[in-house]
């Protein structure tokens, strides 16, 4: 269940190493913070290719920014170093990690933002992030972006070795991904996510329904007391109505063709949603 979709869905390769880095903070974009980060990074790999996720997740938000990195992970080539930098325990004692596994490596706080993009994959390796060879001086007990992480990832995009980076370690953080609880003819999940738009993503599979309901578009969705039946796009309903939909992180979602569903129902993360057909 959950986003087994986006984590297993077959990525582009390329027959060279790809020196490709993706950011993922909830540092905005009207201080200096990333830009910053990105200075550290060129100026280590210089041939390394920056991709910037987001910088809107919410200040502190780890179920935001877990679920923005989950959801685009699976887009980017094989070799691609992920750094994911929420991080409201930034200065405190908990550990900075780097996870290998065969597709990718990601960089981040061990606070759980890493896991939800790793919930479907293998993990060969988990190094605490120990060695501050690598490390900016002095490091910063508020911006471990900058000093930690950013130049981590750097050296490794330039081919060092990851078991350089520091201690072994068995385990990390995670944040439990809601469960689907399946009955006869229905779904119950929650929302996860809520993008820019308003629109409300579950946690529920499109792979998880009936592919008869699917095409017979039999599905309907209750949320916060309003009901929403499945359409193929937003203009199939009227202006100002609510749907649901197939979305493309392949959950299913609830909107309002030109409107905001979360703000206009009063929709917030885990709020219960009921699928029927």
């Amino acid at each position: 269940g959950g986003i087994r979709s986006l984590a297993t869905r077959r990525r582009p390769t390329l027959d060279a190493p790809v020196s490709l880095i993706t950011l993922t903070t909830d540092f905005g974009t009207s201080d200096w913070f990333v830009g910053t980060m990105k200075g550290v990074i060129v100026g280590i790999a210089p041939d390394a290719q920056l991709i910037d996720i987001t910088h809107k997740v919410p200040p502190g938000d780890l179920v935001d920014g877990a679920f923005a990195l989950a959801a685009s992970t699976s887009y980017l080539p094989d070799g691609t170093i992920h750094v994911a930098v929420v991080d409201p325990g930034v200065g405190s004692a908990r550990r900075a990690i780097a996870l290998r596994t065969k597709r990718a490596i990601f960089i981040g706080p061990d606070n759980g933002v890493l896991s939800w993009a790793l919930r479907n994959e293998i993990v060969d390796e988990v190094r605490s992030l120990t060695n501050d060879d690598w490390f900016l001086k002095p490091v910063s007990q508020t911006f471990h972006g900058r000093d930690v992480f950013a130049p981590v990832a750097a050296r490794l995009a330039t081919g060092d070795a990851f078991e350089v980076a520091g201690d072994l370690i068995e385990d990390y953080v995670r944040l439990p991904w809601p469960e689907v609880d399946c009955g006869e003819n229905q779904l119950k999940g929650q929302i996860v996510y809520i993008d820019r738009f308003g629109n409300a993503i579950t946690n529920l599979p499109i792979s998880e329904f009936p592919a008869e309901a699917l095409a017979d578009r039999t599905i309907e969705a209750r949320c916060g007391g309003k009901s929403a039946a499945l359409r193929h796009s937003y203009t199939e309903v009227a202006p100002g109505k609510a749907l649901a939909i197939a979305g493309s992180s392949g959950l299913l979602e609830l909107a309002i063709n030109g409107g905001d569903f979360a703000d206009h129902f009063g929709i917030e993360v885990g709020s219960r949603v009921k699928a029927t057909w």
